[in-house]
């Protein structure tokens, strides 16, 4: 009977030699060199992170609107790095909302005394026709609120605009329906 060359065990068994081994340590320390340095930059991660909290604020404030049947505003303020949801036009006394979850003035921050994500980012510009205070109306229609004759007018374009980094994201938001979209 002829014997089977495949069915043959070989007494010698297979490893993987000391350079094999070296060399797919090297090979994988080289990956890892150029792969984490870009870990911890993330700009457009925290520019989105970024701009999805600002979009669930322009969607709690327009709800709020909605609701209450009364317009709400949110001033954003491009030199303090601040954005804030109010009950009313920005004169004095500021009627600040309160925000549901601090139980404090509804007031958000970008850059270092940022927080929920805004840390790494900053508010480079919101313009609404030239105005930096976007109101909602009781059908949550978007309207610009202009502080020099405290009146508000609907709203034909409007934008703001994040940056972390060397990344920008600009949302923009809808004339008559407020839909908002970031790019």
């Amino acid at each position: 009977m002829a014997k089977n060359p495949f069915l043959r065990r070989s007494s010698r068994l297979r490893a993987f030699t000391l350079i094999e081994i070296l060399t797919m340590v090297v090979v994988i320390g080289i990956a890892a060199a150029l792969v984490v340095p870009h870990l911890g930059t993330r700009s457009d991660q925290y520019v989105a992170a970024a701009a999805r909290i600002v979009m669930a604020d322009l969607i709690y404030a327009q709800n709020q609107a909605i609701t209450t049947q009364t317009p709400t505003y949110v001033q954003f303020n491009t030199n303090t790095g601040t954005y804030s949801l109010l009950s009313g036009p920005p004169v004095a006394p500021i009627p600040y909302m309160t925000n549901p979850i601090t139980l404090n003035n509804y007031t958000q921050t970008f850059g270092s005394q940022g927080s929920n994500g805004l840390t790494h980012t900053s508010l480079t510009s919101a313009s609404f026709d030239g105005q930096t205070v976007l109101a909602f109306d009781e059908l949550g229609t978007p309207l610009t609120y202009n502080s020099g004759t405290n009146t508000t007018t609907t709203m034909v374009n409007g934008s703001i605009v994040l940056t972390s980094g060397s990344f920008s994201l600009t949302i923009s938001i809808e004339a008559y329906t407020g839909a908002l979209s970031a790019q």
